[in-house]
């Protein structure tokens, strides 16, 4: 192999501008390109594990729906349990009812005015009721049975006339404290 002859120096030539079209070649486009690629598949594959999430919420969708429902329906015995402010007068027929129901005599029906706390009202009612003794434990389980809460911290019990008793009740209803309510039903959807 003669390096002098022509046709083998356009050989050697054409090889060392090949070896540097594909230096070239891989050093810039090639590896620009190879960036890209590598920075889309895993923009794939993140996308992919996404699409995956999606795909399992929304198999779940049914499931969700359904607790919703059933914590709208609990939700709703709740607020029947703590009313607002406007259904007290309600609720304190209610109680009058009870005794009635149970067959004591009120003595004295006297409910208090608000006492705020942090995210409710207490509503004191003071009752002094006559009445039998098994009368008095009729009105306070129809008390305790009231859609409302009514507690009754305190009982003081008396001898009264004529086989009976008197009792001194101390009963205290709950409100929903005003700005405090937590709208009803499930937030809207975008």
């Amino acid at each position: 192999m003669n390096l002098r002859e022509p046709k083998i120096q356009q050989t050697v030539i054409f090889f060392i501008i090949l070896i540097i079209v594909l230096i070239l070649y891989f050093r810039f486009p090639y590896s620009s390109s190879k960036n890209k690629i590598d920075t889309l598949t895993s923009t794939q594959d993140s996308l992919r594990i996404e699409v995956q999430k999606a795909e399992a919420a929304r198999a779940r969708l049914p499931e969700l729906q359904e607790k919703i429902a059933r914590l709208e329906i609990e939700w709703e015995k709740a607020k029947e349990m703590l009313p607002k402010e406007k259904e007290i007068p309600s609720l304190i027929q209610q109680i009058s009812n009870s005794g009635t129901k149970a067959g004591v005599s009120f003595l004295l029906f006297k409910p208090s005015g608000p006492h705020p706390k942090q995210n409710y009202s207490e509503i004191p009612v003071q009752i002094k009721i006559q009445s039998g003794y098994h009368q008095l434990g009729r009105f306070l389980s129809n008390i305790g049975n009231l859609s409302r809460i009514v507690n009754v911290p305190e009982v003081k019990i008396s001898a009264g006339g004529n086989r009976s008793i008197e009792a001194e009740l101390s009963a205290i209803t709950y409100t929903v404290a005003r700005g405090k309510e937590v709208p009803s039903g499930a937030p809207r959807r975008r």
